[in-house]
């Protein structure tokens, strides 16, 4: 292919709560400097080593979260692009403890799914 991509889809998968622990939040990729902010690592697995990318916090960076999600909404997110400029490689996103929100003892139930998208 000429052209590849690894698109995330998100979302709860809690039929009874929104999720109130642990949100997933979002940096816009604009606000990142990756040659400065991210580093690769790899990951060894027993039948393959992958990439992951690990990023430093910087006050510049804007991050972004949906409160309270339900199982009936998604967030759909490029996590890869290979036609992106050197360095810009998707959105970086990890989760998060809310204080606007008490979720003690309300574990998050989610799930994360991985696609790929290919070009000729």
């Amino acid at each position: 292919p000429s052209r590849f991509a690894f698109v995330n889809v998100w979302r709860s998968v809690d039929q009874q709560q929104p999720v109130l622990s642990h949100p997933l939040a979002l940096c816009r990729p604009r606000s990142i400097d990756y040659a400065r902010d991210t580093w690769s690592y790899h990951m060894h697995f027993e039948d393959r080593v992958g990439r992951n990318l690990a990023i430093e916090a910087q006050a510049g960076h804007e991050w972004g979260y949906y409160p309270r999600m339900t199982a009936d909404e998604a967030l759909l997110f490029f996590a890869f692009d290979s036609s992106a400029a050197d360095g810009d490689v998707g959105v970086v996103h990890t989760a998060f403890d809310d204080p606007a929100i008490d979720g003690a003892g309300v574990p998050r139930r989610s799930v994360e799914l991985r696609t790929v998208a290919l070009w000729d």
